[in-house]
């Protein structure tokens, strides 16, 4: 991000937060928290429909990403855990993602859920629909009920000649769900580098963290030509190997 891009990202949430709160400073005892996400493909942007070798070297393109953040915690720098309401569906259509006001102060570290805990993952998704989890809950559902919400999606295509190295050409479809793929993402202490780029303070207005997501290391050992489609109930190992990958997808963005 260049420091250009930075600043007027900051003019425009400052001019957001006052044409939507009234107010021309905000409050003088909270700062306005944004999760400023990027989805990547190993040091490359992820762009929807554009190619990029995955793990395995075989040549894929992504037509969707889509992911459920909750439970989002701060820590600040004398322990005590702040935390964040809300839940976030990131997309690759958007990059930040207002989280609303926390307490003024110094945050070392973040944490959060992949998914949605049980009693939300199995209230009725009609719910939903208009509500916390946002107008594209419905296509982030599974079919079967007792299931719940998907937590991951990732969909798109894959290469399947020999070399890997065509067009992709087949559909790939990964929706990872169900209770126990619940995973939680623990970074690290930014306060040192080289993660100290990752939390900027304007003035204590507004606290933005980088964060970015490697979809390269979410699909890493897995043979997409094999093995193109995971729904979790019909390939629960699939799934399970898949999410084991989450927690060490996210990394603080410099």
């Amino acid at each position: 991000m260049t420091k250009k891009f930075f600043y007027n990202t900051i003019l425009f949430l400052v001019t957001f937060l006052a044409g939507v709160t009234g107010c021309k400073k905000g409050s003088p005892d909270s700062s306005l928290l944004v999760l400023e996400i990027s989805n990547k493909m190993g040091a490359d942007s992820i762009v929807l429909d554009s190619t990029y070798q995955n793990p395995l070297g075989r040549n894929i393109s992504f037509s969707r990403i889509e992911y459920y953040l909750s439970d989002i915690e701060l820590t600040r720098d004398d322990n005590y855990m702040q935390p964040v309401s809300g839940v976030v569906l990131v997309t690759t259509q958007t990059s930040q993602y207002i989280m609303g006001s926390v307490p003024v102060g110094t945050y070392k570290k973040v944490s959060f859920k992949v998914g949605l805990v049980d009693t939300i993952n199995h209230v009725d998704p009609s719910y939903y629909f208009a509500g916390p989890l946002g107008a594209q809950s419905p296509s982030m559902h599974f079919s079967t009920d007792n299931l719940g919400y998907i937590f991951v999606a990732a969909e798109g295509l894959v290469d399947t000649s020999v070399s890997g190295t065509g067009m992709p050409n087949k559909l790939f479809s990964y929706h990872i769900g169900v209770d126990s793929l619940l995973r939680q993402v623990n970074l690290p202490d930014h306060s040192s580098a080289p993660y100290n780029a990752a939390f900027i303070s304007a003035g204590n207005h507004i606290l933005t963290i980088h964060i970015a997501a490697d979809f390269s290391v979410f699909l890493q050992n897995m043979d997409m030509k094999a093995n193109p489609i995971t729904n979790t109930s019909d390939y629960p190992s699939q799934a399970s190997s898949l999410a084991s990958h989450i927690p060490a997808m996210f990394t603080y963005q410099q």
